[in-house]
């Protein structure tokens, strides 16, 4: 038992809410298999938002191509990105003086959905992204990486890091944003896993320097996946058991993350792919990273949070447990 076992501790609502969500579904290691499983559970997700849904009129939405270079392997190419812009409400605009331009810009999120790099797309975190960016008052870019089997490693990791350095670079006034005012970086699960690998690699690149203006200011890790399966964690090995003990967790197992990982191909100790395993995580922005209990994520997201604040990293942690 590891020492965050209580945290899966099932609160006895849960037990309906499993059965509204039917049967397990088929174990399996076939990835077209898998992607149908994802996108049929994604649509309870994605209906979810769509019911919350802000009126259109309070924002914009608009689809951008981004190239990708070939960097370090991968294939060059074209990726979508998605931008969703708050509208200014005219009565703030009757509030600015003559002599100003145009609208204040708004802080920047850019956001990597999750999918275990072999599913989702644009439309699965839609509903949701439509929200934050009124509620919130922020410009968003989501990104359509490119997924595996059909793309290897590094393909979609190159797309991501690509897709940052497209909105930071020319296009910030296009999206309405100030990165002054926040430069945020986020995802879920595998698109959490993106969002950490890119922000390590931005820490380093002289593109992303403070003196550029271009500083990443804050990274957003939602159920964070930040260790392949097969990587070596001989080190953390006491710390890391709920891949174990939540091998079959509901919705995401442990059969599924592996065959997630050997769908991608990727080398498991790369930090590219196992943020985990960076030699050191000084120098990353403020972290905000959220946990289940019940998932065979949840002792690396805790880790990592850990290991980050150990080198003086700005970080909380929300852990959502299911107990009553």
């Amino acid at each position: 038992m590891s020492a965050n076992s209580h945290l899966a501790k099932p609160d006895a609502e849960l037990g309906p809410l499993l059965a509204y969500l039917g049967p397990p579904a088929l174990h399996t290691d076939d990835v077209l298999v898998l992607r149908k499983q994802f996108e049929a559970a994604a649509f309870l997700h994605q209906a979810e938002w769509e019911d919350r849904a802000p009126p259109a009129s309070e924002y914009r939405v608009q689809d951008h191509q981004v190239h990708v270079d070939i960097e370090g392997g991968g294939e060059e190419g074209e990726i979508t990105v998605r931008s969703y812009l708050p509208k200014i409400s005219v009565s703030a605009s009757r509030n600015r003086s003559s002599d100003q331009a145009g609208p204040d810009p708004f802080p920047l999120l850019v956001w990597y959905h999750g999918g275990g790099f072999i599913a989702g797309d644009l439309d699965l975190d839609d509903g949701y992204l439509r929200n934050l960016c009124v509620d919130l008052r922020l410009s968003i870019v989501s990104v359509g990486y490119r997924l595996a089997p059909e793309h290897a490693f590094p393909t979609g990791f190159n797309d991501a890091y690509a897709a940052l350095k497209w909105q930071a670079a020319t296009h910030p006034s296009a999206l309405r944003a100030s990165l002054a005012r926040g430069f945020l970086v986020g995802g879920t699960s595998a698109g959490a896993n993106l969002a950490a690998a890119v922000v390590l690699r931005a820490r380093d690149d002289v593109f992303f320097a403070p003196s550029s203006g271009r500083q990443i200011t804050g990274q957003i890790l939602q159920t964070p996946q930040v260790v392949h399966p097969e990587a070596d964690i001989s080190r953390y090995s006491s710390e890391l058991r709920s891949m174990e003990e939540q091998a079959n967790a509901p919705f995401l197992t442990a059969r599924k993350l592996r065959a997630f990982a050997r769908a991608l191909r990727a080398p498991p100790n790369d930090v590219r792919v196992s943020p985990l395993l960076a030699s050191r995580y000084a120098g990353l922005p403020p972290t905000f990273v959220q946990v289940f209990g019940l998932d065979p994520l949840r002792d690396e997201g805790l880790l990592y949070a850990r290991l980050l604040r150990e080198e003086g990293v700005d970080t909380r942690t929300s852990v959502y447990v299911a107990v009553a």
